[in-house]
């Protein structure tokens, strides 16, 4: 897919790293860059105004979250969709939600429960709109509040690390929620939020997820059967 014009004003220089990078991530995320796509050096630079060392920087640390793919003196692309990998972001981070409502939501302050409200509204925004990248996003912030006060880094760290693989598959695919249905489920879980009450929205959260995880499981006792049937060449 051809990229886009150049921007009408040059990336700011100072944060130039951050800039960068958050441009081919969303680009990433939204389709913007698809797939399995070459970025040659040339056209990120002509498209973005800038150097190539921050756009090498931005394309590794791109590496480290497996949405882009490098092969020393081969080709450097957007990484190709991983069916596997996302579905196992996708049941983690289920699990990794719901832990962290039930430790959190006693002692969530009214700052985290307003960027909570603040995520309701743009996920009702984005499914009244159908805009599944938005959509995604949205949802990201609403739950990530629960991993950013649960007090514990590293639930945080893997959380955040998942997050990109998720976010990117909500783009293309309307599994695991129906879009319709998902503002009201959050807002359920956001109104036991603001009554502190952890267990129901533990219990919320795992509902919301559980038909994800019932597919993610039996999917994987599929592939289990199918390797285990599979004769030996």
């Amino acid at each position: 897919m051809p990229l886009p014009v150049k921007d009408s004003a040059p990336v700011e220089r100072q944060l130039l790293r951050d800039v960068v990078y958050n441009r081919l991530y969303e680009g990433i995320l939204d389709g913007t860059l698809e797939p399995g796509e070459t970025l040659l050096d040339e056209k990120l630079t002509a498209w973005l105004g800038v150097s190539r060392t921050p756009i090498r920087e931005a394309l590794m640390k791109l590496a480290d979250i497996g949405l882009v793919e490098m092969a020393p003196n081969r080709y450097t692309r957007v990484a190709p969709i991983d069916l596997r990998a996302i579905d196992e972001a996708i049941y983690t981070t289920g699990l990794l939600h719901e832990y962290a409502a039930r430790t959190s939501v006693p002692n969530l302050d009214n700052a985290a429960l307003g960027r909570q409200d603040k995520a309701v509204k743009e996920i009702r925004k984005a499914a009244k709109s159908n805009n599944l990248p938005a959509l995604g996003r949205a949802v990201n912030d609403f739950f990530v509040e629960f991993e950013r006060n649960s007090g514990n880094d590293v639930l945080l760290a893997i959380s955040e690390g998942l997050s990109p693989q998720v976010l990117r598959y909500v783009a293309v695919w309307k599994r695991p929620f129906d879009t319709d249905e998902l503002p009201a489920r959050v807002t359920e879980i956001h109104d036991a939020a603001k009554a502190h009450d952890g267990d129901k929205a533990g219990d919320l959260v795992r509902a919301l997820f559980a038909p994800t995880l019932a597919q993610f499981l039996s999917d994987y006792r599929r592939s289990d059967e199918d390797i285990e049937e599979s004769p030996v060449v």
